[in-house]
């Protein structure tokens, strides 16, 4: 470049604002190198920020002076990102409608380079090396194993790999892992929840010892920046244990992607932006980097099972437990028949009373699932009926027996209980519905000798509360464990014979297209966890609604279920046979909410739009004071499915404008 001649870079800023792009002069005193991947302190309207480039040396947009574009202030001493990773970035901006700066953002938050000196422990002296495990696998699971890599071989670049619950899939995981690792290539290993890298992590050392590193978002955030640096370095090759966030990391020479649980829903992010799935986008980078990748689930999800049947993947199988067990029979009792023939104690019906009595006497552990936790799921006066309600959300409110207080789940707010009506004045608010914390005092009245558990994000809200409560049931120091979804993610309890799920209704009556999907994964997963070496376990489910496919499903053929979802989903054209936005419209007042919504659906026909639906009131249609109004598009699985997204941005994009009360959510592919 001439001397003296201005250069300019165009960085990326952890904003929405302008895209998160914007141009900056280089200053003649700064003289270190400056390239793609490169950061920068720039300022944002007064406020510095740590940037990263995008483009160095190109020229000024047209239309854009000299004058108005500010100087970057310094190089930041950090190894420049490699270029794939910005690659990366853009692919999900684009595919997920969001801005750039808005996943660089989500990536990297704002004190992730923060360090935290005070706080840094040194680290122990290790001692002797770690011996390392090298199992067997069984036969079947060695034919998995060749069956994947002659998939690999042949150029198929994607394997979903299903097996049923304790079939050994992790094992499998491990081989291919330590196959990549030999040859001098980085592993990037998927898990949906934090637990379960909690509960992997000692596994996965056990077998690849310092190869291992971790990352999610419990960690601190000196803790992940080492992590970071040990990954740009690019000195070594690692397996890298993490969760959705993991998928950022700037993981040099990434020979192998494994996404555990591939079907769960907690891959999807659904605030902020970007709204991405995991799995989805872990598929986009591999396709990038053309690296191989296997999808694990005793659960496929429907949009992995399309693309089996459409060839687009290999599907490898393990239809046997690695212990020879038999999946636990399933047990379905009518609770409407039970309360009518008075034969429950509160929650319980006497027939699961008298099967936990069994296993607790025959020195067995039991759980019990509950999709709410609380006390209690909603409070109603008993003299007029009025139900408590959250005064921000049109929503009831939950009542919290330990604290004595009420609070919302959806916004946040709480008070302290006050039993009187504020209705009648002469009634008293009665706890309707039972959370966790209600049957876990159910179950102490019924069994007092026996030592109860909660698992539920109020009673392990740290990793340390997290730790202590399973491995208290682990070590066999618990009888029952109550909890929330929480218990189906992949545990692996030896000593459990008994697993109940109770009000099973609140899972099966979601009206949503995906609701039975979900609900069979949930179920098929919670049953997964008993019995998984002796094959003498029980799963015990109470509804009302006994004659529900799913139910019916899960004790006969859940795959035959599986091709009824995907044939239902062909005939009515939903996913994965076409591809779904939701735009979510908010706004403090209902007149002007639905102004938007009109303007919105305006013009989004007017942009050539057609599969589109009118305006829809979701279950809880105001939330923190926002009415909520949704709109469903559908779009093709084709190229000019894609291309109709950038007419959205630009209907949407104009409605913001005359609207800039409402707030417009885009959220792709939603679960």
């Amino acid at each position: 470049m001439d001397a003296g001649k201005t250069r300019y870079v165009e960085v990326i800023v952890p904003l929405k604002f302008c895209g998160g792009i914007i141009h900056y002069s280089v200053p003649g005193v700064i003289t270190e190198e400056i390239a793609t991947g490169s950061w920068v302190v720039v300022t944002v309207m007064g406020r510095r920020y740590l940037a990263v480039v995008r483009t160095a040396g190109g020229p000024l947009p047209e239309g854009l002076s000299p004058q108005k574009v500010l100087p970057i202030e310094k190089v930041a001493p950090l190894k420049p990102l490699p270029p794939v990773q910005i690659e990366l970035w853009q692919m999900i901006a684009d595919y997920y409608m969001c801005s750039i700066g808005e996943v660089f953002k989500s990536a990297y938050p704002s004190a992730f380079f923060r360090q935290s000196e005070k706080r840094q422990i040194a680290s122990k002296a290790q001692g002797t090396p770690a011996v390392l495990e090298e199992k067997t696998l069984s036969a079947e699971q060695q034919q998995s194993l060749e069956q994947i890599q002659a998939f690999y071989a042949s150029g198929k670049r994607t394997v979903l790999l299903s097996g049923v619950t304790s079939s050994g899939k992790t094992e499998i995981y491990i081989k291919l892992a330590q196959k990549y690792l030999s040859q001098g290539r980085s592993v990037l290993y998927l898990v949906p929840e934090i637990a379960m890298s909690r509960q992997l992590e000692q596994r996965l050392k056990s077998a690849l010892a310092d190869k291992v590193l971790v990352f999610h978002s419990k960690q601190t955030f000196p803790t992940r920046k080492k992590v970071f640096d040990k990954l740009i370095a690019g000195e070594g090759n690692y397996l890298v244990l993490g969760t959705r966030s993991a998928l950022f990391l700037p993981i040099v020479n990434l020979g192998f992607i494994i996404v555990d649980e591939e079907h769960d829903q907690s891959y999807k992010q659904t605030d902020p932006a970007p709204r991405y799935n995991g799995r989805d986008a872990a598929l986009m980078m591999a396709a990038r980097l053309g690296v191989n990748t296997l999808l694990g689930s005793a659960t496929p999800s429907m949009e992995s099972l399309y693309n089996v049947s459409a060839g687009k993947y290999g599907l490898a199988q393990l239809l046997h437990k690695y212990f020879g067990a038999e999946d636990a029979p399933v047990t379905v009792i009518d609770m409407a028949k039970v309360y009518a023939m008075h034969n429950a104690r509160g929650s319980f019906s006497m027939q699961l009373v008298n099967l936990i009595a069994a296993r607790l006497k025959a020195g067995e552990q039991v759980m019990v699932f509950r999709s709410r936790r609380s006390y209690s799921s909603f409070l109603q006066c008993d003299s007029c009926g009025e139900t408590l309600r959250c005064p921000r959300c049109n929503v009831s409110l939950t009542f919290h027996k330990y604290n004595n207080s009420v609070s919302c789940h959806y916004c946040g707010w709480h008070a302290p209980f006050d039993p009187t009506c504020h209705k009648c004045g002469k009634g008293t608010f009665t706890a309707k519905g039972a959370g966790t914390e209600r049957l876990a005092e159910e179950l102490q009245e019924l069994f007092p000798e026996a030592r109860i558990a909660r698992f539920d994000a109020e009673t392990a809200a740290t990793r340390t509360e997290e730790k202590k409560i399973l491995g208290d049931f682990a070590a066999g120091n618990t009888d029952i464990l109550v909890g929330t979804q929480m218990l189906s993610k992949g545990f692996d309890f030896e000593n459990l014979a008994l697993v109940a799920v109770i009000s099973a209704d609140s899972i099966l009556s979601l009206q949503d297209f995906r609701a039975d999907e979900k609900a069979l994964h949930l179920l098929t997963q919670l049953r997964g966890r008993v019995g998984r070496r002796s094959g003498t376990g029980q799963m015990v489910i109470q509804a009302f609604g006994t004659d529900h496919p799913v139910l019916a499903a899960l004790k006969g053929d859940c795959s035959d279920y599986g091709r009824q979802m995907l044939e239902q989903r062909k005939l009515f054209g939903f996913p994965p046979y076409v591809r779904m936005i939701q735009l979510t419209v908010r706004n403090a007042s209902a007149e002007e909410l639905r102004h938007t919504c009109n303007l919105l659906s305006r013009a989004l026909k007017n942009a050539g739009l057609k599969d589109i639906s009118d305006p829809i009131a979701p279950a809880v249609d105001r939330v923190a004071g926002m009415y909520i109004r949704i709109i469903w598009i559908k779009l093709p699985r084709t190229a000019s499915g894609q291309s109709k997204k950038a007419a959205i941005a630009a209907a949407v994009e104009q409605v913001r404008l005359s609207a800039s009360s409402s707030e417009i959510i885009i959220d792709v592919d939603p679960l």
